[in-house]
């Protein structure tokens, strides 16, 4: 099986390219959605930053194994909506704004990684990269109410930070996708199956 990651900042498309392969692949492939509607501290971490970040970013990594399918193996495909060690993106934000302590940071990163160790290597990467007048509309578009806060500042910091980790991946597993050109998903699919 191999595992592929659609990643990206908020609002980058990642779900909405998720569902566009499983939909081509269909019983090849098998996914973790991020689900933040999982979260019970999702709500609370944009209200009460301070308070809630490190529960909903534990929460975030708990998730993964509410429903291990990447542990089965009888796919050609397994993506995943964000992968794993791409939380502490969202979890770096957090502490670069205050939010995090850096002592929970510290918590987080040491326990992402030393899961993160025993799943399976992510092969290829698929980085959605948008322009921050699209994310915004995307934002806006989606209406989630714990976003609806969340100004031009948050958005081009927190996509500063993605595309540092984007380029911080090896090469040879990242395909850039400009979603402000659109997805041309006959690449996308060329490029995992290579």
């Amino acid at each position: 099986m191999r595992y592929i990651s659609v990643s990206g900042t908020v609002a980058a498309g990642k779900t909405t390219l998720l569902n566009r392969l499983l939909e081509v692949l269909g019983d090849r492939a098998i996914a973790h959605e991020e689900r933040p509607q999982d979260n019970p501290f999702i709500s609370g971490s944009y209200a009460d930053k301070k308070r809630w970040s490190f529960h909903s970013q534990v929460t975030f990594l708990a998730l993964y194994f509410d429903n291990p399918d990447w542990l089965r193996g009888d796919h050609d495909y397994y993506f995943y909506d964000r992968c794993f060690l791409e939380n502490l993106v969202l979890a770096k934000f957090r502490q670069l704004t205050g939010d995090l302590t850096e002592d929970e940071y510290a918590v987080l990163d040491k326990l992402a990684h030393g899961i993160a160790g025993l799943m399976p290597q992510v092969d290829k990467y698929i980085y959605l990269r948008c322009s921050v007048p699209l994310l915004m509309a995307r934002l806006r578009e989606r209406g989630r109410d714990y976003e609806q806060t969340l100004d031009q500042a948050w958005v081009e910091n927190q996509k500063a930070l993605y595309d540092a980790w984007a380029e911080s991946l090896p090469r040879e597993k990242v395909l850039i996708v400009d979603e402000d050109e659109g997805v041309d998903l006959d690449a996308v699919l060329r490029f995992i199956q290579a």
